[in-house]
């Protein structure tokens, strides 16, 4: 059994490399969508991105080998850095949290290694590592450690909010904004994606409540199948 306490060392990251953390309200948000866009956009401003997933759970198997999706689409978005195990070196198969993922197969989630996974990358001399977590911002990583938990453990740099653009979306992200305050997490801003093709009349005035009773920024509105514009992201 590997073990699953919290890490036995704080990480020491490389402070050259900025960790954007991508977090969401829920799952099926868009999260990797969103996160992989802003690699994407990273590398063609010209900067070395890296990737990061620390655990992935609803993997497959295929040829030998344990493919998780979310990795494989956040390592293409930002060039094929480095290798696909580095990206995201725990994968389990259950379409669980992760922890419960692990479980399934008798182990469980090595939370050193996740710190440990994330100093490859910015050892390497990033100039950007997106980390993505797994789930919302309060969904478990691993028996002790929630997605809140893993971003305030690597300091990261920024965190980013991805929430779905739909009907019910006010209340889970503002649940969600009150849940990282409580945790001592500043969000960086959020993102509203339209995960569906489907438009409710409330996509029109979402980021105007959520703005408002949140007070925090909305760095983007992303409709379905579009572009993410990182212009304005200053953090």
């Amino acid at each position: 059994m590997i073990s699953d306490t919290q890490p036995k060392q704080k990480p020491q990251l490389n402070p050259k490399t900025k960790v954007i953390f991508f977090a969401g309200t829920d799952t099926d948000v868009g999260k990797t969508y969103i996160a992989a866009l802003a690699a994407k956009s990273f590398r063609e401003s010209g900067l070395r991105v890296g990737v990061y997933k620390p655990v992935a759970s609803d993997c497959r198997d295929k040829d030998g080998v344990r493919i998780a999706s979310d990795a494989v689409a956040l390592w293409e978005a930002a060039g094929r850095p480095r290798t696909l195990n580095e990206v995201c070196p725990q994968r389990f198969l259950a379409p669980l949290a992760p922890n419960e993922a692990a479980r399934a197969e008798n182990t469980s989630v090595d939370a050193q290694a996740m710190i440990d996974g994330l100093k490859v990358w910015t050892d390497a001399d990033f100039d950007v590592c997106i980390v993505e977590g797994a789930g919302g911002l309060m969904s478990p990583l691993a028996d002790s450690i929630l997605n809140i938990d893993f971003a305030k453990q690597i300091a990261a740099d920024a965190v980013i909010l991805v929430s779905a653009n739909r009907l019910g979306t006010i209340h889970q992200t503002l649940a969600t904004i009150a849940a990282a305050k409580q945790g001592s997490i500043s969000l960086s801003g959020i993102v509203l994606n339209q995960a569906s093709d489907e438009v409710h009349d409330s996509c029109l005035s979402n980021a105007k409540q959520i703005e408002g009773f949140g007070d925090v920024p909305i760095l983007n509105e992303v409709p379905f199948g579009g572009q993410l514009d990182i212009s304005g992201w200053q953090f």
